[in-house]
């Protein structure tokens, strides 16, 4: 073995460490928090949502992850809290959408549907729109 590759395999393991010492350092000061929610309450509590009118909003994340299983299916809820009236989609998986898609959960003032999700692992979200004239803002659970 000459210099040269000696040189290699030593920039290869101090790339190595740099990097479990990087991911190391996120998990202790917390950078990776968002993914791991913080209590029992982020996965099970409320979580709050905005839409504007006829607009689709960008999806609004539950902070945990569900482990599914053959013929799971997910439950969502929405209360709109402003007097307004919003429709409502969830993120689930089928066969259609094996990678995750939006599925109906209802429109109005409040609502509840469980959609398919199946043997996946993945994070609850729902998106929502306004049916008013105004910006809606639904409460939502899991």
């Amino acid at each position: 073995m000459g210099i040269q590759d000696s040189s290699r395999r030593f920039s290869r393991l101090a790339a190595v460490v740099a990097a479990t010492a990087v991911a190391g350092g996120m998990l202790l000061t917390g950078a990776t928090a968002e993914a791991a929610p913080q209590s029992a309450n982020a996965c099970s509590g409320s979580h709050q949502a905005g839409g504007a009118p006829q607009v689709w909003s960008k999806a609004s994340h539950s902070g945990c992850s569900v482990f599914g299983s053959p013929g799971r299916k997910q439950g969502y809820s929405f209360t709109v809290t402003n007097n307004q009236t919003a429709c409502v989609q969830g993120w689930g998986f089928d066969s259609a959408h094996p990678k995750g898609g939006w599925f109906d959960i209802g429109c109005g003032v409040s609502g509840h549907m469980t959609v398919p999700w199946g043997n996946v692992l993945g994070e609850p979200q729902v998106r929502v729109k306004s049916v008013s004239l105004l910006p809606t803002l639904p409460d939502w659970y899991k």
